[in-house]
């Protein structure tokens, strides 16, 4: 079963990374922490060190599964079994 994931990055990671979008094929389904440590190792760039803290999501992190915050679901432990659109919004500063 290959599952088709199309990783969205946003404000600090994008502009860290250059990229807006990364695509990831999977062979099985896996949890979105996996995914995180999964989609880290394809671009060479730690998103579990500004995303996670803990084994918990950071304050101020967003990470959309087909528009649907994974607060609303399972958190870190959601499984994605099925082609997703990922956005992950890093927390960041205004003012």
């Amino acid at each position: 079963m290959a599952l088709k994931l199309s990783v969205k990055l946003f404000a600090t990671i994008r502009l860290s990374t250059g990229l807006k979008v990364v695509d990831v094929n999977l062979e099985k389904p896996v949890n979105i922490l996996e995914m995180l440590q999964i989609v880290s190792d394809i671009i060479d760039y730690d998103l579990l060190t500004e995303l996670v803290k803990e084994q918990d999501i950071i304050p101020g992190v967003i990470i959309l599964l087909d528009g649907e915050n994974i607060h609303h679901l399972n958190k870190l432990n959601t499984i994605i079994e099925k082609d997703t659109v990922i956005s992950i919004f890093p927390a960041v500063a205004g003012g």
